[in-house]
């Protein structure tokens, strides 16, 4: 029964109340049929009479009189043990009120020793209210809505268990968002930056002098590992130059650091190779000097040319991977790229052969350590030709006028003037700027273009190295 009108009352299904209570919805259901066809007869004043009549004709066995006898002198005992308890305790509680608080120890005490208490009678009278109301009026209330009496809950209520409380969810504590790296890494140094430019010398120079193929190699597998370490929150180019006015680069403009354009800059890299053709053929393969949108001025050549072609990018820093850029080979280069540098004799400028051929190779590297040994690093000539000029002119083996040694006509400084001017920054906004320069064996750069890359890295707060990838 209070199964079934806890379902009622409740406006459970029955499918629910009887996965609940662990019964099937046949048992339930025969279970609330029942209560619908006899629950009435506990009314019926006919079924009543008929038992009492049926038992008063029933006569009594000596046995029954006998425990009938008992139980009346027992109950007897009980009424009296309980009228001589309840005298005992309203004295205790008239005498000694310090013992009020354990005589209304429940509910129950409390209603019974504060019969005014309105609390107390509103539930007394809500508990008679209830009893009278008919079980047929009681169902068909339950199909409307649950009965509450007066805020207190139904009499099934109490019957019933209660359920356990969904624990309450809490919340996450927020997640802390690193924000995103703004440092480039090249060679082990980290340098703080999120625009970066790299600019690679692709001269086929490069190649020229001893253990010069290693030292390619190993610029490549700098460069491509620092473009690998690249945060995809960075922005980067590649640009390669060669000659005097010679650039290309992998975009028009800087290139999110995304792994298609790594894949791009690796790829460029690599098919440069070691030799001199497959430098030419490939280095060139991108976006040339016609389409970027950079112009340099007039005047401008070598590493400076490159590197305003870099700075048209806006980056914050540029890594300057420069060879023995000296040493061009003069027949590759038009005579327009020699505009803004001066009077140019270009007669001296197209020469290219070597002076001495019939001299064996070991007595070339003798002169050239003892031309290195007594000649101050910035007095030294470009290229090991002109060393050899020199070297050999020095100890006599070229007497003649027409092979006196002629140097020539570099204009660094010039071109380091025309590339300041040019700049449409202030130098608190030209980018920092690392210059790392790789020559062969006995080979240095020009006094005027050593010391003009020097002072513009130390104007840039950048850094000077040669040699660096030297074994």
């Amino acid at each position: 029964m209070r199964i079934v009108l806890e379902s009622i009352i409740r406006n459970v299904p029955k499918g629910e109340q009887s996965k609940k209570y662990g019964v099937t919805e046949e048992e339930f259901q025969s279970w609330h049929d029942h209560l619908i066809k006899n629950g009435g007869q506990i009314f019926d004043s006919s079924s009543t009479l008929q038992a009492t009549s049926r038992s008063k004709k029933k006569k009594m066995s000596p046995f029954a009189k006998v425990f009938l006898s008992i139980s009346l002198l027992a109950n007897l005992g009980l009424v009296t043990f309980g009228f001589v308890y309840q005298a005992n305790k309203s004295n205790s509680i008239n005498g000694d009120p310090d013992d009020l608080g354990s005589s209304i120890d429940s509910p129950i005490n409390l209603v019974d020793n504060f019969p005014n208490d309105p609390i107390s009678a509103e539930i007394s009278n809500s508990k008679g209210k209830e009893d009278d109301v008919p079980i047929d009026v009681l169902l068909e209330n339950s199909r409307v809505k649950p009965l509450r009496v007066n805020g207190q809950d139904d009499a099934i209520e109490n019957l019933l268990a209660v359920p356990d409380l969904l624990p309450a969810p809490s919340l996450l504590p927020p997640v802390e968002i690193p924000e995103p790296a703004e440092e480039v890494t090249f060679l082990g140094k980290s340098y703080k930056g999120k625009h970066v430019v790299y600019l690679l010398d692709a001269g086929t120079y490069v190649l020229d002098g001893n253990q010069s193929i290693e030292q390619f190699t190993k610029i490549k597998e700098a460069l491509i590992s620092s473009i690998l370490t690249l945060s995809p929150n960075s922005y980067f180019n590649l640009v390669l130059y060669w000659n005097l006015r010679e650039a290309s680069a992998l975009g028009k403009t800087i290139l999110m650091a995304s792994q298609q354009n790594k894949k791009y800059a690796i790829e460029w890299i690599g098919s440069l190779g070691d030799t001199k053709e497959s430098i030419k053929a490939d280095r060139n393969q991108y976006y040339p000097k016609e389409l970027l949108y950079a112009k340099p001025a007039i005047g401008i050549i070598g590493p400076w040319y490159g590197l305003s072609t870099a700075i048209s990018y806006d980056p914050d820093i540029v890594f300057v991977l420069a060879g023995n850029l000296p040493g061009y080979d003069r027949s590759e280069v038009p005579r327009s790229h020699y505009a803004g540098l001066g009077k140019i004799n270009f007669k001296t400028v197209q020469e290219g052969t070597k002076k001495f051929p019939a001299i064996s190779e070991l007595s070339r590297e003798t002169a050239r350590k003892w031309f290195y040994s007594i000649t101050p690093i910035s007095s030294l000539p470009s290229s090991d030709d002109e060393v050899d000029t020199m070297a050999f002119a020095r100890l006599g083996f070229a007497s003649s006028s027409q092979n006196k040694f002629n140097f020539p006509p570099s204009a660094w400084n010039k071109s380091f003037d025309n590339f300041l001017t040019s700049l449409e920054v202030g130098f608190d906004r030209i980018p920092q700027t690392h210059f790392m320069v790789s020559l062969p064996k006995y080979v240095s750069w020009p006094s005027s273009l050593l010391d003009t890359a020097k002072e513009f890295t130390e104007s840039s707060r950048g850094s000077f190295q040669q040699n660096f990838f030297t074994p």
